[in-house]
């Protein structure tokens, strides 16, 4: 998430854009590997980050997810993105994790290779896309799970949270990786709906200046994508933006007013209701999504429950910082 002033003055020339040494605009590679879809190979490729996915039709949609199968007995960890990314978030750190989990990784509505419809105004609201996880978790006959968490995914996840409270009790542990808890320490975007806001948005969709308003939220957000991705990585979160991601941005950056902050508060009150362990891992450096959102979590909780790991050089997005480091920590947390 961004500065949304920053942005829109600093693309008030949309089209004429700069030539940026790594989110570059090459075209997205077609040509796939043939794989095994149960096992991930990292590759810088982003059609064979594709070639991985299953697709599941869920009402008039298509939603996208890796199923990554360690054992028939291994636990089951879901993978939740933020925004303006997907799946493709985690690509450093499935290689790992495999070993240890049954992987599921969801490209939600309107990001990754899901489907991007236009919206009729509650299209990708957070209930909405809770139902989306749902019915994959359900297609795929997961009825126990560890969820993982990153930035805008906070919101699915308190929605299944809730719901999981009142019904299966199917949850069993909560990975929070720098996310949405609380309009207290988060700098949030702070824009009405209009010409600013679909300014921002299609700024991601645009062909012209897609590359250019991904490397804006990377250095706002503390990943330099010159210094720590190369071109073809960097075009992973591009790519799948240009086919079509405003209208969920759009809803997700006009989406924060009274009543979404009061449905989170008392959706992260409800959590005194869970039963699990909470593992928190959260770079320090970010400055948006700030350690100051933490109280407020770890009050909802039994402290014998939580477990913080608070990386104090790391910034938002680490799992492209610490990738290794992190897939470590949650297989650490199976022992």
């Amino acid at each position: 998430m961004i500065n949304t002033k920053r942005v829109v003055f600093r693309l008030a020339g949309l089209m004429v854009i700069l030539a940026l040494a790594s989110c570059s605009t090459p075209k997205l590679a077609t040509t796939m590997e043939v794989v095994n879809k149960a096992s991930y190979t990292l590759s810088e490729n982003y059609a064979n980050h594709r070639a991985h996915q299953h697709l599941l039709k869920v009402g008039d949609y298509e939603i996208a997810y890796l199923d990554l199968k360690a054992s028939d007995s291994a636990p089951v960890l879901v993978l939740l993105h933020g925004v303006p990314s997907s799946s493709w978030l985690y690509r450093k750190m499935l290689p790992e994790l495999q070993n240890s989990f049954r992987v599921v990784a969801i490209d939600l509505l309107g990001y990754g290779t899901s489907a991007k419809p236009k919206s009729n105004g509650s299209t990708y609201s957070r209930e909405a896309q809770a139902d989306y996880v749902q019915a994959v978790l359900n297609h795929l006959d997961v009825d126990q799970y560890q969820l993982a968490f990153h930035d805008m995914g906070g919101l699915v996840a308190w929605e299944l949270v809730e719901r999981d409270l009142l019904g299966p009790k199917a949850i069993q542990t909560l990975f929070v990786l720098n996310t949405i808890i609380s309009e207290i320490g988060f700098n949030h975007p702070k824009v009405k709906k209009g010409v600013m806001a679909r300014t921002m948005s299609n700024a991601f969709s645009n062909a012209a200046t897609s590359a250019a308003a991904l490397e804006l939220t990377f250095n706002n957000m503390g990943l330099s994508s010159n210094a720590d991705l190369s071109e073809k990585e960097c075009f992973g979160y591009v790519a799948p933006m240009r086919e079509g991601s405003s209208d969920a941005l759009y809803e997700f950056y006009t989406g924060f007013d009274e009543a979404l902050f009061a449905r989170l508060s008392d959706q992260i009150m409800a959590l005194e209701g869970f039963q699990g362990e909470v593992h928190v891992f959260w770079g320090a450096q970010d400055k948006v999504l700030t350690t100051e959102q933490l109280p407020v979590l770890e009050s909802a909780l039994n402290q014998a429950q939580v477990f913080k790991t608070i990386y104090e050089n790391q910034s938002h997005f680490l799992p492209e910082e610490i990738p290794l480091k992190l897939a470590a920590a949650f297989k650490q947390t199976q022992q």
